[in-house]
């Protein structure tokens, strides 16, 4: 459930968003990446963890998080790619308790971290949880535009970033392509492709890593509760998630629902 890249660099680069260009991306070729061995604490790499949707307001999730060790990850980074909690106590222990397993801890929020409530509520959808401004919907693209362009002032720190780096990791809890989300007859929710994917995170993250990409593209992603390890178009995407505790157990009996 949490998954480390071997991903070999003299220093750790994180996700920040060039300045938006749409570019033409070939779509549809999708093929597994070469297996090769991690990074050794006494060589000269650096071992990444990446790791999504833990869901800790549910015990079961909180207790794997406190089962982690507290000596083999303390040089290691980990990207945390959103879901942590909806409930604001269990956020921040949730977030201590990695902080003090890694040495670097690296965060984005997804959709239940944006929630984050104060006190025990029912369960409700995106749609009746999150209230946006009046020029902003979320039956239109307008949400889509509004957060991408909160990226734009990075520019400046991301052209540094490609100056200096020859290995970059970009991460989001939003799923950026429709390929990246397992068929219909394996879904848990049926309706989940209706609402992934998004061109402008894609186009995003092509800006930074390039049309073409280079062997060591990487995007780290969350949300569809599936692990996942692809390379399409020149990038490999991955999906670690914790997810909850009734889609493990289902995995495990080697259910399939439609």
């Amino acid at each position: 459930m949490i998954s480390c890249l071997s991903l070999y660099s003299y220093s750790f680069c994180e996700k920040i968003a060039l300045k938006k260009y749409r570019r033409c991306v070939k779509r549809g070729c999708i093929k597994r990446p070469q297996v090769v061995s991690g990074a050794k604490k006494d060589g000269f790499g650096l071992r990444v963890f990446v790791l999504s949707d833990l869901h800790t307001d549910y015990p079961e999730n909180m207790a794997w998080v406190r089962s982690l060790s507290t000596k083999r990850h303390e040089k290691d980074v980990l990207l945390v790619a959103g879901d942590v909690a909806e409930m604001y106590d269990n956020f921040i222990l949730t977030m201590s308790l990695l902080k003090e397993r890694f040495e670097y801890v690296f965060f984005v929020p997804g959709n239940h971290d944006l929630w984050c409530r104060w006190e025990t509520e029912d369960a409700c959808k995106d749609f009746h949880a999150c209230k946006w401004p009046g020029n902003l919907s979320n039956r239109d693209t307008s949400l889509a535009l509004y957060f991408d362009l909160m990226n734009e002032k990075n520019q400046n720190t991301v052209k540094q970033i490609q100056s200096t780096c020859s290995q970059i990791i970009t991460f989001s809890h939003f799923v950026p392509r429709q390929e990246l989300c397992p068929e219909k007859r394996m879904l848990f929710y049926p309706k989940l492709p209706k609402i992934i994917g998004s061109d402008w995170l894609e186009d995003r993250i092509r800006s930074i890593h390039g049309v073409e990409s280079s062997s060591f593209a990487c995007h780290v992603f969350g949300h569809t509760h599936f692990c996942w390890d692809a390379v399409v178009d020149g990038i490999r995407y991955v999906q670690a998630p914790l997810a909850y505790p009734r889609e493990r157990k289902r995995r495990m009996n080697g259910e399939v629902l439609s």
